[in-house]
């Protein structure tokens, strides 16, 4: 899992979401800290699917599966099975 969470850090530091020393707690919301916007959730959606060869049930386009770095690494653990 750590792993996971690593990688969507890398994916938003790298792509200009975040500044390359910020610091985001597992629980912190991506929309309320104004780190990801539709777009960019747009964008993130893509690449996970992508990256991870998941593809994401529209039941599970959810604020809580989006919104942290928690609820994203657990969608992806329970598809990636």
């Amino acid at each position: 899992m750590e792993q996971i969470k690593n990688g969507i850090l890398d994916y938003l530091k790298d792509n200009s979401f975040m500044e390359r020393g910020a610091v985001l707690k597992d629980s912190d919301s991506l929309t309320q800290n104004g780190i990801i916007d539709s777009i960019g959730l747009l964008e993130l959606i893509d690449y996970i699917c992508e990256k991870y060869s998941i593809e994401i049930p529209e039941d599970m386009l959810t604020p809580e599966n989006f919104d942290s770095l928690q609820g994203i690494t657990d969608l992806i653990t329970r598809l990636a099975k």
